[in-house]
C-alpha cells in the first residue's frame, strides 16, 4: 500500500488521506512523506473506536475510498449504509482463497483483483465479472537496480556452492512457511547442497524452529530474521519460495522476480504462470513443493528460462503501471451513479 501512497502523491490533481492502524509502520511512512493521516484504533476486525473515527471523517465526502482488505470494507459498508455516503468504493483483492461470503465484495462499486486467481476467486463467490478488474502488484525499484551482492548468503551462512531457497515474508500462519520446512526435508535428503532461508519475524517462529529442530535440519534450514537491505540482495538467490496459503505474487515474490530469479508458490496454477516464471504448487503439499524445488535443481537451463521470464513480468509491472491503472479505476468510478444492488 505504501508504494500505491507514494506514486499517487506525485500526481498534482491527486489528493488523498490515508486511514491506517495508529502507530502502524504505514502510519509513520505516510506521515513522514506529508500525508494527511487518520490514525485508527484497531483491535478486532469491527473495532467501533475505528468505526466511529471513520465516521466523523466519512462527512467529508471523498469522491473514492480505496479499501485494502476485508476489515476495511466491511467497515465502509457500514458507513456506507448509517451516513449515507455518496463516495464510490475501491477495494482490493489480495488473496486466492474463495471468500466466505461475497456480499461486502458487491457493495464495493469496483474490485481490484491482484492477479487472475484472485479475481476468479470473487466470481465463484457470485460477484459479477464487470464489477472486477485485475491490477497487479507493482514493483519499486528503488533498492533493486543498485545491488549489494553477498548480503542474503552471507545471512543464511550460504556457500558458492550452495543452492539457496529463500523466502522473505512474515512469520505468520498464513504463509505456511511450515510447509516449506517439511518440504526442505525431503528436498535435503537428494540434494544435501541445498540450503534453505526463511527470511522475516513473527508469531510462527517458534513453531518453526521447533519443527526445524524436530526434522534434524539444523545447517539445512534457517530463520535470520528480518535483514536489512534485503531487497538489493536478492540476486543472491537461486529459487525463492512463497507456500502462502491466502496471496499469488506477493511484493517479495514479484522483487525477487525483478531480481531474475524464478519463483515457486501455492497458487491455482496453469500455464499463464509457468509463462512468468512461476511455478505453482497445490496448497499445503510439501512434496509438490519439493519435487518443483528438485527440478529447478536438477535443470540449469530452466531456472534460467524461468529467471529471464520472471524478470521480464515484473519489469513490466513496475510501480508506475500500477498506479495508473488504479487512477484509472478511480476514475471509471467516480463517474459512475451508485449502482443498483
Amino acid at each position: 500500500m505504501g508504494l500505491l501512497v507514494d506514486g499517487l502523491r506525485r500526481i498534482p490533481h491527486v489528493q488523498q488521506t490515508v486511514a491506517t492502524l495508529e502507530r502502524s509502520r504505514l502510519d509513520r511512512s505516510v506521515r513522514d512523506m506529508g500525508i494527511p493521516v487518520i490514525s485508527l484504533p484497531w483491535s478486532v476486525g469491527a473495532d467501533p473506536r475505528a468505526l466511529r473515527t471513520l465516521a466523523r471523517q466519512a462527512r467529508r465526502r471523498w469522491d473514492v475510498v480505496h479499501v485494502h482488505d476485508t476489515h476495511a470494507l466491511r467497515l465502509m459498508t457500514y458507513l456506507a449504509a448509517l451516513e449515507g455516503s455518496r463516495s464510490k468504493i475501491v477495494a482490493t483483492r489480495r488473496t486466492v482463497s474463495r471468500t466466505r461470503s461475497a456480499w461486502k465484495w458487491r457493495r464495493a462499486h469496483l474490485v481490484l483483483a491482484v492477479s487472475e486467481s484472485a479475481r476468479d476467486s470473487l466470481i465463484d463467490a457470485g460477484v459479477e465479472r464487470s464489477r472486477i478488474r485485475v491490477v497487479p502488484e507493482g514493483v519499486d525499484a528503488d533498492g533493486l537496480e543498485n545491488r549489494k551482492a553477498g548480503v542474503l548468503r552471507r545471512t543464511a551462512g550460504a556457500q558458492p556452492e550452495h543452492f539457496l531457497v529463500a523466502s522473505l515474508a512474515a512469520l505468520g500462519p498464513d504463509r505456511d512457511h511450515a510447509t516449506l520446512v517439511r518440504a526442505a526435508s525431503l528436498v535435503v535428503r537428494k540434494y544435501p547442497n541445498a540450503r534453505f532461508a526463511i527470511f522475516g519475524d513473527g508469531p510462527e517462529r517458534g513453531h518453526l524452529e521447533s519443527l526445524i529442530d524436530k526434522l534434524d535440519l539444523e545447517g539445512w534450514v534457517c530463520l535470520p530474521g528480518y535483514v536489512e537491505g534485503a531487497r538489493s540482495s536478492l540476486a543472491d538467490v537461486d529459487l525463492f519460495a512463497m507456500p502462502s496459503l491466502r496471496e499469488e505474487l506477493s511484493t517479495g515474490c514479484l522483487e525477487a522476480m525483478w531480481a531474475g530469479v524464478p519463483v515457486v508458490m501455492t497458487a491455482v496454477g496453469d500455464g499463464r504462470l509457468r509463462a512468468e516464471g512461476i511455478e505453482p504448487v497445490r496448497q499445503g503439499d510439501h512434496i509438490a513443493l519439493a519435487e518443483a524445488i528438485g527440478r529447478f535443481i536438477d535443470e540449469p537451463d530452466h531456472r534460467e528460462r524461468a529467471g529471464d521470464r520472471a524478470s521480464a513480468y515484473a519489469r513490466a509491472h513496475g510501480a508506475a503501471a500500477m498506479v495508473g491503472a488504479t487512477i484509472e479505476a478511480y476514475e471509471i468510478v467516480s463517474q459512475m451513479g451508485r449502482r443498483s444492488r
